[in-house]
C-alpha cells in the first residue's frame, strides 16, 4: 500500500458518504456521534492507524471543519502514513506537534 492522500474535507465527506450509502452532497457540516465513530474507525481501517483520541478531542469534533482540525493535530504529518512506513505510532501520542517540528528542523 502506498501513502494515502492528504487529509482533506473532501476525504472526510467521502468517508461519511459511505456511512448509509449516501451521496457526498447529502453530507451535512455537522457530525453526529455515530458519524464520528464511523469516521474514526474508517480512517483507522483504511490507513492502518490507531487514533488515540481523548474525550476532549472527540467532543471538539462536532463539524467537518472541527474534525479536520483535530485530526490534523493528532496525525504525524499532512499525509497519512502507510502501514508499511511504520510511522503510524506517532498518531497514538495524541499529537506532539512540538516534537514533530523539532524532528523536521533536525
Amino acid at each position: 500500500m502506498t501513502t494515502a492522500p492528504a487529509l482533506t474535507k473532501e476525504l472526510l465527506v467521502e468517508i461519511l458518504a459511505e456511512y448509509g450509502e449516501r451521496e457526498a452532497d447529502d453530507i451535512a457540516e455537522r457530525v453526529d456521534s455515530l458519524e464520528l465513530a464511523w469516521l474514526v474507525h474508517s480512517l483507522e481501517e483504511r490507513y492502518g492507524l490507531e487514533l488515540d483520541l481523548d474525550d476532549v478531542q472527540l467532543a471538539r469534533m462536532t463539524t467537518l471543519d472541527a474534525a479536520l482540525a483535530v485530526l490534523g493535530e493528532v496525525l504525524p504529518s499532512p499525509e497519512f502514513p502507510s502501514p508499511e512506513s511504520g510511522s503510524a505510532d506517532g498518531a497514538e501520542t495524541g499529537g506532539e506537534g512540538s516534537d514533530r517540528k523539532a524532528a523536521q528542523a533536525a
